[in-house]
């Protein structure tokens, strides 16, 4: 039985780092011909562009892994069923269900160890990534038109534009005493320097004051404009943020009485990744075992591209409509899990074990 774990492990692999190497490339390509057309504006030339490209190989490893497990072992495992050797496998004993069994672990095993490394190495990279070309751009690291909204303490806050290095731009800042609003500060720009704000241009407005008072300042240094951690758990995106920081920010959000389930969400996405991989290859399983064993790879391909990019739009689409009707995240990151294994189990019965009768 080893020896049998290690000819599958073997043929998987090979297909699994041909279609990731494959993948990985053209990935590289696109991202490539998309930054070409930002070239030579600002500060960022020939060589941030390949900078950037390079620092972001490792989030396109991860992106294209589970397309990766799922075309390697359509093409791998496909040409070991149309050479009839699962058959062969099933005349010593060895069921589909076992040979199923193997793969799923082995791909789950693969996964699990794949997704522990990515995640110190992905966010680091990104992060640089990130940073490096929103710099040269000079360009927002985060917008909205209607500019981003905070809580912290007792003031609510309107930031119309956030940059890489620290630096926020169009601030007003509404703080309140007793539910009654106290004062209004409009600020220029702030940047966060050596754990201070330094702030230039700020108008301050006393509401509690008869008449109300008016004060302009050009230039003051201020430790209570805004927690720099609510920033960046507002800019950072997913694939910049490693297990433990999402867990941090959690725990920040809570103590402070803000919501998380944003953060949460991201929790569990990265928890059930493994899970994810693997069941989508659960679910291309009859396709490389059943009926179609036989079909010519082309086809086999196109049918497992289709089953990938069903499953990742509804298990991104579900996630998100479960935040915005106000499911726990944890559920709302399971459900299409579990609608996806319902699903495969309803095609192992009907294609796969008939297939092979």
């Amino acid at each position: 039985m080893i020896i049998l774990n290690l000819y599958i492990l073997k043929r998987f692999l090979l297909g699994f780092l041909i279609s990731l190497l494959v993948l990985v490339s053209i990935e590289i390509f696109f991202s490539f011909s998309s930054e070409m057309k930002y070239l030579n504006e600002g500060n960022y030339d020939f060589s941030i562009i390949l900078k950037y490209i390079f620092l972001s190989i490792p989030r396109s490893i991860e992106t294209m892994f589970p397309y990766s497990i799922l075309i390697g072992a359509l093409l791998s495992l496909g040409a070991m069923a149309a050479d009839m050797e699962f058959v062969a496998m099933q005349s010593a004993a060895i069921s589909v269900r076992k040979i199923l069994t193997i793969v799923l672990l082995q791909t789950f095993f693969i996964s699990t160890f794949f997704y522990f490394i990515v995640d110190s190495v992905v966010p680091k990279f990104s992060s640089e990534a990130e940073l490096l070309r929103n710099t040269a751009l000079k360009k927002q690291s985060y917008y909205n038109k209607n500019g981003t909204w905070f809580k912290n303490k007792d003031s609510f806050i309107k930031i119309s534009e956030i940059y890489p290095d620290n630096t926020i731009k169009g601030i007003s800042v509404y703080t309140y005493n007793n539910n009654q609003l106290s004062s209004v500060n409009y600020i220029q720009s702030a940047t966060f320097i050596k754990g201070k704000w330094s702030l230039q241009e700020v108008i301050k407005i006393n509401l509690n004051e008869e008449p109300i008072s008016k004060e302009r300042i050009s230039n003051i240094q201020s430790d209570e404009l805004i927690d720099i951690k609510l920033i960046d758990i507002k800019t950072d995106k997913p694939y910049s943020l490693t297990l433990k920081d999402v867990i941090r920010n959690i725990e920040y959000l809570e103590r402070n009485n803000l919501d998380a389930s944003i953060q949460e969400k991201i929790f569990w996405d990265k928890i059930l990744k493994p899970i994810a991989t693997v069941l989508m290859l659960f679910l291309a399983m009859p396709y490389i075992f059943g009926r179609m064993r036989s079909t010519n790879t082309s086809k086999r391909i196109v049918i497992g591209l289709f089953i990938g990019i069903i499953f990742f739009i509804i298990s991104s689409i579900l996630p998100n409509l479960g935040l915005i009707i106000g499911i726990h995240p944890l559920i709302s990151a399971i459900l299409p899990l579990v609608v996806f294994a319902i699903l495969g189990q309803y095609i192992f019965r009907h294609q796969l074990e008939s297939g092979l009768r």
